[in-house]
């Protein structure tokens, strides 16, 4: 049993919904901070635990204040309506790429959420990634990614049908390229509805 079973439910014993988010102090910290809180919006008990790392003890203090600021500051603009949910600042030392997973198991999260920006570069968060046993949610802003762009048509395409059809002609291609079929909102396959 994990060591926070105990502490797993609410006094209406609903499980609540664990959300580690790594903050690293930059300035793009704060698009953590909202996705962490919009992921925590959509359940009815989570349970938020900000952490960030610094190499220094004498650091500690500094960035805990520094957390605490940003995650009360976030959470009062993002959420102002929260009933039950608990949130937590955590600041570890030591390296990056180990304390955040660590943190991440130690509280059971059910999600991590880590920026790909500032302090957290490409090769640690694949470090973090690969050394994390939960969901993982990856945040990145770069505009320079390498990678499909999306093809105008194909949006003016999405717009224009409200997403009844989500690719231009030449996306498209012919039928055997690609199979795309939106489902019918009235049906079940529960109730014995779609038949594939």
């Amino acid at each position: 049993m994990h060591p926070l079973a105990d502490m797993d439910t609410t006094e209406s014993s609903l499980p609540r919904f664990r959300i580690v988010a790594a903050i690293d102090g930059s300035e793009y910290a704060e698009v953590v901070l909202e996705h962490a809180i919009d992921q925590a919006a959509r359940h009815e008990h989570p349970d938020l635990h900000f952490v960030t790392v610094v190499r220094d003890k004498a650091d500690a203090e500094r960035a805990r204040q520094d957390l605490t600021m940003n995650a009360v500051n976030a959470l009062e603009v993002l959420s102002p309506t929260k009933v039950d949910w608990r949130t937590w600042v955590h600041v570890s030392c030591g390296k990056t790429i180990e304390e955040i997973p660590l943190l991440a198991a130690d509280v059971a999260a059910d999600l991590l959420i880590v920026g790909q920006f500032g302090t957290h570069n490409d090769s640690l968060v694949a470090g973090i990634l690969a050394r994390t046993q939960c969901p993982t949610l990856v945040v990145n802003l770069k505009e320079d990614v390498v990678g499909a762009v999306q093809c105008p048509q194909c949006v003016a395409i999405r717009a224009a049908t409200r997403a009844e059809q989500l690719f231009c002609e030449k996306h498209a291609g012919e039928p055997s390229d690609r199979l795309t079929s939106l489902l019918p909102s009235s049906t079940s396959s529960v109730q014995g509805g779609l038949l594939l």
